[in-house]
């Protein structure tokens, strides 16, 4: 039963509009050059329908009828009909750009072309086609993965904020009382920082974007906050041990820094 229920999971694809235009929206269409080569006509990568059928390995007829069914969704995506001049125009670029005569019947009346959104909308809908098949398993298997990689960042970033109050609490207890005390917290975040990216904070924050009421931690990966985490624990150890911040950043460079460059 569960066997039929993974292999049913990308009808969605089929059934829904929204979800159709959700993952258009958030996914890169360059794997489709990767499944199958595309002969795009110019260096705008439009389609005819009949390069479309020919990707998904159906009929025109097939492809055609999906798109009629659906043209709202393919002129949102870019689909255009040329006539007369339009047309005209058009065809001589082709040939330009392809730097041999038409391939396209001068005879035509009108020419309907595609984006290359469109190409991979018309995967997502046609049925029959062992092409449109595996698009949409590489669709699913994409958001499988992006999912599981969010709910990783996001266990990574609950622990870090753990951390961080290991590290300020260990500042607040051990470091002696001073008029300078409260430089040492950024100073050891940007001890931090500039171990593992070479950036203080400030700089880091203005490179991802962030807002002044953002946490540059919000825009950093799984990854990085992993590599956040793990300086922060050994800075906290340190602190609690009563070393000064120019022993532990000696420490850090001496130690952390080789490691990480040998990675």
């Amino acid at each position: 039963m569960r066997k039929m229920e993974n292999t049913n999971a990308t009808d969605k694809y089929v059934e829904s509009k929204s979800i159709r235009n959700t993952t258009l929206d958030s996914v890169d269409y360059d794997f489709l050059d990767k499944i199958k080569v595309i002969p795009y006509l110019t260096k705008d990568m439009v389609l005819t329908i009949d390069q479309v059928a020919s990707y998904y390995e159906v009929t025109v007829e097939a492809a055609r009828t999906v798109i009629k069914r659906n043209r709202g969704e393919f002129e949102s995506d870019g689909m255009v009909t040329l006539r007369g001049e339009e047309l005209r125009k058009f065809l001589d670029e082709v040939c330009e750009v392809q730097n041999e005569p038409h391939k396209i019947s001068e005879k035509i009346r009108n020419l309907t072309l595609l984006t290359k959104r469109s190409l991979l909308r018309a995967g997502m809908m046609l049925t029959n086609s062992g092409i449109a098949t595996q698009v949409r398993n590489y669709l699913l298997n994409t958001e499988e993965r992006t999912e599981i990689d969010t709910k990783s960042w996001a266990i990574q970033r609950e622990v870090g904020k753990i951390e961080r109050a290991r590290m300020t609490s260990a500042i607040s207890r051990y470091v002696p009382d001073s008029p300078h005390k409260r430089f040492a917290y950024p100073n050891y975040t940007n001890m931090v920082y500039r171990t593992i990216f070479h950036k203080d904070a400030k700089t880091m924050k203005e490179e991802r974007g962030a807002k002044d009421d953002e946490s540059l931690r919000d825009m950093l990966s799984a990854d990085e906050l992993a590599k956040v985490e793990e300086l922060e624990t050994i800075i906290t150890g340190l602190v609690s041990m009563e070393f000064t911040y120019k022993q532990i950043q000696k420490m850090i460079n001496d130690r952390y820094v080789k490691k990480l460059e040998s990675v």
